[in-house]
């Protein structure tokens, strides 16, 4: 992926390599080493292992039991190996009632990912029936039988069944009651053991639903992901910091992760300024989500324009950084012309989001 021109302030460099911001980023991930498990994964001692292709993972779940799980798997013949042993992974998201194997921006993924030797997964969002608008794709970001995360008259809400037998039916409900965190867990463990992984360097992207679930996982999983990047996606009003408060709780831990938004700039079904959408779902703000993990990295509570070598083109994408991350890290965000389901022009937005990853997970870093 290319890189950005050395400048003189690090805040306006935020994707060179050798650049004093990122230096700020090694010293602060080798402090967080040893808080979590961290290193190649115990398939690297195998030989073989999963090859690319659809699969099926039996999930346990914590509340309703066994349930089995689809995911679509890129393992490029040869696997990049860091100084730590294994290769880094990516998982990407879809958006609510999409699935992994026609979702576009996966496909410039996969091919990041074969030609840079990294594994990619696409895990599948549960297909269940609810009423009243019957059987949806979604995903699980917490909020079942929280009635304070929309208005009354909102119209596009679904109990699913897991739902109702949890007895978490509330008039706000619209996504499946199944845990889509032990979802992720598990399936981590899984790739782990059949694939040569380093757990150092793991990564998401999601967009709508998907970049909500990608809020979600990173405040659930506090330092499991070394960099986010949630497109068109927010939390839903109250749901900001983790079930348990684990970005407070275990700041530590949390300051592992660095967050990439990318938002367009007209987006009514998931409004980037936050509040009511267009059918009275209620939403937190960009500025209020990324504000809590500006504090976490204590960088300054302001944003500032900075340079990357992918803004511009026909949606004017332009992005913006939380300067003076002084426990390291990065928080940025970019914006370009569109609406929800609307992506910067591609390979654009693919290789704006690996450069990020890659530069926050190079192997110097560790």
């Amino acid at each position: 992926s290319p890189r950005a021109p050395s400048v003189r302030r690090a805040v306006m460099a935020p994707f060179g390599a050798l650049g004093l911001w990122l230096a700020v980023v090694s010293s602060v991930a080798l402090a967080h080493a040893d808080l979590i498990r961290l290193g190649p994964s115990p398939g690297c001692a195998k030989e073989g292992g999963l090859k690319s292709g659809n699969h099926t993972i039996m999930v346990q779940d914590p509340e309703l039991g066994s349930i089995r799980r689809e995911f679509l798997l890129v393992v490029p013949d040869e696997l990049h190996s860091g100084p730590a042993g294994g290769a880094p992974l990516v998982l990407g998201f879809h958006g609510q009632g999409g699935r992994p194997w026609g979702w576009g921006p996966g496909a410039h993924f996969a091919k990041l990912a074969r030609s840079h030797g990294w594994v990619a997964v696409f895990p599948a969002g549960l297909d269940e029936h609810g009423e009243p608008d019957g059987t949806d794709k979604t995903w699980n970001t917490g909020t079942a039988g929280d009635d304070s995360t929309c208005l009354d008259g909102t119209t596009s809400i679904n109990c699913m069944d897991s739902c109702k037998r949890l007895n978490k039916c509330g008039r706000c409900n619209w996504a499946t009651c199944y845990s889509d965190v032990a979802f992720i867990e598990q399936l981590i463990q899984k790739l782990e053991q059949d694939l040569c992984l380093d757990s150092q360097r793991y990564f998401l992207v999601g967009e709508s639903n998907g970049g909500m679930l990608t809020h979600y996982l990173i405040q659930e999983l506090p330092g499991k992901f070394l960099a986010a990047a949630p497109v068109f996606g927010l939390p839903l009003v109250g749901y900001l910091v983790g079930s348990k408060y684990q970005l407070i709780t275990q700041p530590e831990k949390a300051r592992r992760t660095s967050m990439l938004q990318l938002y367009d700039r007209t987006d009514i079904i998931i409004p980037w300024q936050g509040g009511s959408n267009y059918d009275g779902w209620l939403y937190e703000s960009m500025e209020r989500a990324l504000g809590v993990w500006a504090a976490e990295h204590r960088c300054s509570p302001n944003a500032e324009p900075v340079y990357s070598p992918y803004s511009g083109g026909p949606k004017h994408l332009a992005c913006s950084a939380y300067p003076g991350c002084s426990a390291g890290g990065r928080v940025m965000f970019c914006m370009y012309d569109g609406h929800h389901g609307q992506w910067p022009d591609q390979p654009r937005a693919a290789n704006l989001i690996w450069s990020f990853f890659e530069d926050v997970g190079t192997p110097t870093s560790f």
